[in-house]
């Protein structure tokens, strides 16, 4: 999924490249035509996934029940955004963020010398992390009026998400066996490449006489479904990639 990111972020430079290069005297006079988009980013939605898992343990059934909330995520996110014909363009941009995640596990587990007796243990998860890598592909619009400078714009993402789930749990089992406890939670790193959409704008202020250099804010909103398993008897992790983010930092434009 990386190398697709790769070339079709590639591919759309080249388009770009090309349409510049048939076109140099329009280029050369339209100054700020090309606006290069860096930004510090905030996700402050939190995230919250679960997953479950039954499978046979002396000849009963073990249950595992578990709960994930990632918290807000915090990232760069950067655009190289060209106008081509009278504000309309192209934008191709990258966001990255990462999140700290937390959760809790619960298990009914049979004994191993009686029936219908199933023993409980439960156990908090620390340490557990989501990222998401994000590849936006759009159509853009772009207006300015002195130092200000706005822009809007749409299309398609390409995710690529990595989450930390719960491996099965390592317990402290012995002679009578009538009491369970968990005593380490160990973990796996499961990661899925799905697509979807995403949806933003801009608000930016030019500085100086030149207006080379900007500065300004942005906010931006992207989903897509993402399902996550971490074994063949586990329910899947159903939850939404992306959501809204709010980032703030440098522009050029040439």
């Amino acid at each position: 999924m990386k190398r697709l990111e790769t070339r079709l972020a590639l591919a759309a430079l080249a388009a770009v490249a090309v349409t510049v290069s048939a076109s140099p005297a329009r280029a050369q006079a339209s100054p700020g035509r090309f606006r290069v988009v860096l930004n510090a980013s905030v996700w402050p939605v939190k995230t919250s996934f679960s997953e479950s898992r039954t499978f046979t343990e002396y000849a009963e059934q073990t249950t595992i029940r578990t709960s994930y909330e990632a918290g807000t995520g915090l990232g760069p996110d950067g655009a190289l955004q060209v106008s081509l014909f009278r504000g309309l363009g192209v934008l191709v941009g990258y966001s990255y963020t990462s999140r700290d995640v937390t959760g809790h596990v619960d298990v009914s587990r049979p004994h191993p010398l009686y029936l219908d007796r199933n023993r409980s243990a439960s156990a908090e998860l620390s340490g557990y992390g989501l990222t998401e890598g994000a590849l936006h592909l759009d159509l853009a619009y772009a207006r300015g009026a002195g130092h200000l400078d706005w822009a809007l714009f749409a299309g398609a993402t390409l995710f690529r998400v990595e989450a930390d789930l719960l491996q099965r749990p390592v317990y402290n089992d012995v002679y009578p066996y009538d009491e369970l406890t968990i005593t380490a939670t160990p973990k796996t790193t499961v990661k899925e490449s799905p697509t979807g959409f995403n949806v933003g704008g801009r608000l930016d202020y030019r500085f100086g006489s030149s207006r080379r250099l900007g500065a300004g804010v942005q906010v931006l909103y992207s989903r897509a479904s993402v399902k996550l398993k971490a074994e063949p008897v586990a329910t899947d992790a159903t939850f939404d990639a992306g959501g809204l983010s709010v980032g703030a930092g440098l522009r050029v434009y040439f």
